[in-house]
């Protein structure tokens, strides 16, 4: 089945496009599975206790199984930013601090 599909993927000039077949099937199959990619960025390094405390209250807000990747960015400063596909949560110091920015250039 597998050949046929890449056989009609060739024979259609598709082939260029198989990263993005397999992106969307995995996005797909998460909905599916009812399965939630994160990815978590820190100024410093969690623990996998902080991280697994972290994950199992966005499955609890969601009701989704979670799949988290960690990155550290010092230039957050504290907090966390979380990215779920198109959603960006910014409880970071340094999206404080931008937000206040903000607010006092429109004052």
């Amino acid at each position: 089945m597998f050949k046929n599909f890449l056989r009609v993927v060739a024979e259609k000039g598709r082939a260029g496009e198989l990263d993005e077949i397999a992106r969307e099937f995995e996005r797909l199959m998460a909905r599916e599975e009812r399965r939630l990619t994160v990815a978590l960025t820190t100024a410093r390094e969690l623990s996998d206790e902080e991280a697994q405390m972290i994950v199992a209250q966005i499955e609890k807000a969601a009701g989704r199984k979670v799949e988290a990747t960690r990155t550290v960015d010092p230039d957050i400063v504290g907090g966390i930013v979380l990215q779920a596909g198109s959603l960006r949560a910014d409880a970071s110091v340094r999206g404080r601090l931008e937000r206040l920015r903000q607010e006092l250039v429109r004052s």
